[in-house]
């Protein structure tokens, strides 16, 4: 097992509200857990639920930057691009990366996912 695996694994663990998610995503994929194909699954699940919870959405993007500070290489580009590059361009998908932590949100702006009222302009030289 990939450690990219292990990661969406232990998101699953700790948020059994992904289990029928996941449930979904061994189903269509033959019984295969494929990380790149099932972040992207949870980034619209955040977004479609984050209205209803934003709680719930607030903890899994919290997770998700956590095990972005802490990460390898593999599993970092995991979660940039098979999590925050699945969020919605504003304005559908402002308030999910409103809710990004630092490290994510500087992730998305890399990714141009940010209008240049949300960037911080931490990079901007003047």
């Amino acid at each position: 097992m990939t450690s990219s695996q292990q990661l969406v694994l232990r998101l699953v663990d700790d948020f059994p509200l992904l289990a029928p998610l996941m449930a979904d995503h061994l189903a269509d994929q033959g019984g295969e857990l494929l990380p790149y194909l099932f972040l992207p699954d949870v980034a619209r699940w955040a977004q479609d639920l984050l209205t209803d919870d934003p709680v719930t959405v607030g903890a899994v993007t919290d997770w998700l930057e956590r095990e972005f500070v802490h990460a390898e290489a593999p599993e970092k580009d995991l979660i940039g691009l098979g999590f925050v590059e699945a969020i919605p361009y504003p304005p559908e998908g402002a308030a999910l990366l409103l809710r990004l932590g630092p490290e994510l949100t500087q992730v998305a702006g890399e990714l141009g996912l940010l209008p240049t009222e949300l960037d911080s302009g931490a990079d901007d030289p003047t």
